[in-house]
């Protein structure tokens, strides 16, 4: 998990060399797509969850992952609002309504580390494959939230160009966030991996994202 919070700081920087370089009309479309691939999988792991229980998860256990599936899944729907209300917004409401985000978006982590707190499956081989799946999710999620203290900062008037220039002089080489045609293709692989359990690989083939770019 450390190694993805380090990605997610990562990923911070490189949302602003992409930010300085022009790109920042182009966030909101970019949280979109993210959003829009994060509520399907979201569901599809709750589902994969829900399959293995019996034997290897309690029925206290499903009840946690579920709810706080249901948790996430509300929390991008609020997102998915106030990303529509910043687009129609006047500039002195934006800031405010970013703030919104962030703190949706936050919600959104902490309540898909609640799925984490509630995978006590028995089963090694099925616990690696929904953690692996699990920690996809996050992974994006922490890549939407660092598009956004750099909208934050170019709002009120701190460049693009100067905070790159002092990620070049830390020695750090900055890393694009996921896109959402990325993470459909991350997230699609790691559900056909095979486990060596047929009936895990083929419900988890089966959850795969369909229809989405």
């Amino acid at each position: 998990m450390r190694n993805k919070w380090g990605r997610s700081a990562l990923a911070l920087l490189l949302a602003v060399t992409m930010i300085g370089a022009g790109c920042s009309t182009d966030w909101v479309h970019q949280a979109r797509e993210i959003i829009a691939v994060l509520m399907p999988a979201t569901t599809n792991l709750v589902i994969l969850v829900a399959t293995v229980r019996g034997q290897e998860i309690s029925a206290e256990d499903l009840a946690v992952v579920q709810n706080a599936g249901a948790e996430v899944r509300g929390d991008l729907n609020v997102i998915q609002d106030l990303i529509g209300a910043y687009d129609s917004a006047d500039q002195k409401a934006k800031p405010g309504i970013l703030t919104r985000i962030q703190s949706a978006i936050q919600a959104a982590q902490e309540n898909l580390q609640g799925l984490t707190q509630g995978l006590h499956i028995k089963d090694r081989t099925t616990q690696a494959k929904v953690t692996a799946v699990l920690g996809i999710l996050l992974a994006e999620v922490q890549s939407l939230a660092a598009i956004l203290p750099v909208v934050q900062r170019q709002g009120t008037g701190i460049g693009g160009q100067g905070a790159e220039a002092r990620s070049r002089g830390a020695g750090v080489r900055p890393k694009k966030p996921l896109s959402a045609s990325a993470f459909v293709k991350s997230y699609n692989a790691t559900m056909r991996a095979r486990t060596g359990r047929a009936e895990l690989d083929s419900v988890s083939v089966g959850l795969q994202l369909h229809g989405t770019r």
